[in-house]
C-alpha cells in the first residue's frame, strides 16, 4: 500500500489510529484525571441511597435495627440528633446503638461517642440548604485523610452520616503505569490491524484503477476481478459491462467507417472514371458525353444523399431537433412516398402492394414521417432477394394509426434484431443497395422516439420482415 495522503488506504489507516488514540485518551481521562471526581460521586450516591433507606424506616419498629444493619454493611458512621445537636442515637460498623431510640431521654449505648467538633457547622449548612440536604467533604484534623459528610432531616431529628474517602493517589499511579504499557500495545496493534484492513480494502480499488487505465487505453478485453466486497463488486460489474459495450461500439464504429468509406469510394471512383472518359473519349461526342454526365449526376446525387443522411442522424441524436407536429393526413403521405419507388417497378421488376385506410390523420412532423417511410420502404427493397414484393399497410387502431412495411427477403436472425436500430450496425447479410445508404434504420428510430411512437419489427429468417410503427391521432 502506497502512503499517499489522499489514498483510501492511508486515510483508513489514519482514521483507525486516530480512533484508537481517542479511545485511549478517554480511558486516561476517566482512570486518572477524573477518577477522584468519579469515586466521590459514586460514594455520595451510595450514602444518599443509605440515607433514603433509613428515612423510609423511620417511625417503624425495626428502625434501630435497620440503621445498624445499613451502617455496618456500608462501613459508615451515623448520628441522630435533635435540631439543637443533642445526641439521640449513634451507630457505626463496630457497634449498634440502643433500640430505645425515639423515647425521650433515652440514648443508645454509643451515645457516649462525641459528636464531631464541626457539628455546629454541619447544622448550619443543613439549615441553609435549599433542598433540605447537605453533602460536602472535610479533611480530618492534622491528617490528609478526607471524609464525606451527608445530612438530612429525619422527622423531628437530624441524620448525620460520615464515611472516609479513600486516598486514590497510589491507585492512580498504578493505573497510569498500566495504561502506559497498554497504550503502547494498543497503538502498535491498532497500527498493524489498520494497515492490514486498509490494504485489503484499497488493493481491490487499486486493481480496478489499473484495469480502468487499460480500458481507457483501448484494451476492451480488460477483466475487472471481484473482491468480495459488495460495493466493489458492483463497481467491477458495471465497469465490465461498460468495457463490453465499448468493445461493441468500437467494433461497430470501425464497421461504420468501413461501410461509409466504401459508400463514398464507389461513387467517387465512378465520378473520376467518367470524368476522365469525357476528357479523353466522349468530349466531342454529345450522345456519349450526355450519357457519361448522367452517370456522374447520379453518383453525385448518391453522395449527397449519404451526406444528408449522416447529418440528419447527427442532428436527430444530438437532441437539438424540434419537431413541427401537426395533424397530417397519413394516408396521403404513404401514397406519395410509395409513388417515389415506382421507378423500381420498371427498372428492377419490384412489385409494391398497399392496403391503405382512407383519410387517416395522425399527429406528426410531415417531413420526418416521410423520411421514416422512405427509409423503411428502401430497407425492404434492399433486403428483398428473389421475391421482389414489398407490402405497405396503413391500419386504423382507434386511438392511433399503425403503418407496416413488409418484405419477403432473407429476414433477420433473432440475435441481430436488438442491434438493427444501432447507428453503427449493418447486417452482413444485406443485399446490394437499390436505394439508401445503410443507416436508415437509425434515423427511423431517432424520429419515432422524438414522436414518442411505438415501433418494432417482426422477422423470420428466410421468410422476410415486417417493420411497423404507431402514431397517435
Amino acid at each position: 500500500m502506497r502512503f499517499n495522503n489522499r489514498s483510501l488506504g492511508t486515510k483508513l489507516w489514519i482514521y483507525f489510529i486516530a480512533f484508537s488514540v481517542a479511545i485511549l485518551i478517554l480511558i486516561w481521562l476517566l482512570q486518572t484525571v477524573f477518577l477522584n471526581s468519579f469515586y466521590q460521586s459514586m460514594k455520595t450516591n451510595s450514602v444518599k441511597s443509605v440515607a433514603e433507606l433509613i428515612a423510609e424506616s423511620y417511625d417503624k419498629g425495626e428502625f434501630s435495627r435497620t440503621i445498624d444493619r445499613l451502617v455496618y454493611t456500608n462501613s459508615l458512621l451515623a448520628y441522630v440528633t435533635d435540631a439543637s445537636g443533642n445526641l439521640m442515637y449513634a451507630s457505626d460498623e463496630h457497634g449498634p446503638g440502643d433500640n430505645g431510640f425515639g423515647k425521650p431521654g433515652l440514648k443508645g449505648s454509643n451515645a457516649r461517642r462525641q459528636l464531631p467538633l464541626d457539628y455546629s457547622d454541619f447544622l448550619s449548612r443543613l439549615a441553609e440548604s435549599e433542598n433540605g440536604t447537605v453533602s460536602y467533604i472535610v479533611e480530618e484534623f492534622n491528617t490528609s485523610n478526607k471524609s464525606l459528610i451527608y445530612g438530612r432531616p429525619l422527622g423531628d431529628y437530624v441524620l448525620y452520616i460520615s464515611t472516609p474517602i479513600e486516598p486514590l493517589e497510589a491507585t492512580i499511579k498504578i493505573l497510569q503505569k498500566q495504561l502506559f504499557y497498554i497504550s503502547i500495545i494498543i497503538v502498535l496493534g491498532a497500527s498493524v490491524i489498520a494497515f492490514v484492513i486498509a490494504k485489503k480494502l484499497s488493493n481491490p480499488l487499486a486493481q480496478l484503477t489499473k484495469a480502468a487505465e487499460e480500458l481507457a487505453g483501448g484494451n476492451y478485453k480488460t477483466k475487472f476481478e471481484r473482491s468480495g466486497y459488495a460495493e466493489v463488486d458492483e463497481l467491477s460489474q458495471t465497469l465490465s459491462f461498460a468495457a463490453s459495450e465499448l468493445s461493441k461500439v468500437e467494433s461497430l464504429r470501425r464497421e461504420l467507417i468501413a461501410n461509409i468509406s466504401h459508400d463514398f469510394r464507389t461513387p467517387l471512383t465512378m465520378i473520376k472514371g467518367y470524368t476522365e472518359m469525357i476528357e479523353e473519349v466522349s468530349g466531342d461526342d454529345k450522345q456519349k458525353r450526355e450519357k457519361h454526365l448522367s452517370v456522374i449526376k447520379e453518383e453525385v446525387s448518391r453522395l449527397s444523399s449519404l451526406v444528408t443522411e449522416i447529418l440528419d442522424l447527427s442532428v436527430l441524436q444530438s437532441g437539438n431537433e424540434a419537431l413541427k407536429v401537426q395533424d397530417v393526413n397519413l394516408s396521403e403521405i404513404v401514397k406519395n412516398v410509395l409513388a417515389r419507388f415506382a421507378v423500381l417497378s420498371e427498372q428492377d421488376g419490384f412489385k409494391f402492394e398497399s392496403e391503405i385506410a382512407f383519410d387517416q390523420y395522425a399527429l406528426a412532423d410531415k417531413t420526418r414521417i416521410e423520411q421514416v417511410l422512405y427509409n423503411l420502404i428502401g430497407n425492404a427493397v434492399n433486403h428483398s432477394k428473389d421475391i421482389k414484393t414489398v407490402t405497405v399497410r396503413l391500419l386504423d387502431l382507434g386511438g392511433s394509426v399503425r403503418v407496416e412495411v413488409r418484405d419477403k427477403g432473407q429476414g433477420i436472425a433473432q440475435e441481430e434484431i436488438p442491434y438493427i436500430w444501432d447507428r453503427y450496425y449493418k447486417s452482413k447479410k444485406r443485399s446490394r443497395n437499390k436505394v439508401g445508404n445503410g443507416i436508415g434504420l437509425s434515423i427511423v428510430k431517432s424520429v419515432l422516439e422524438l414522436h414518442h411512437a411505438k415501433y418494432g419489427v417482426d422477422s423470420e429468417v428466410g421468410k422476410g420482415s415486417s417493420f411497423w410503427f404507431e402514431l397517435k391521432k
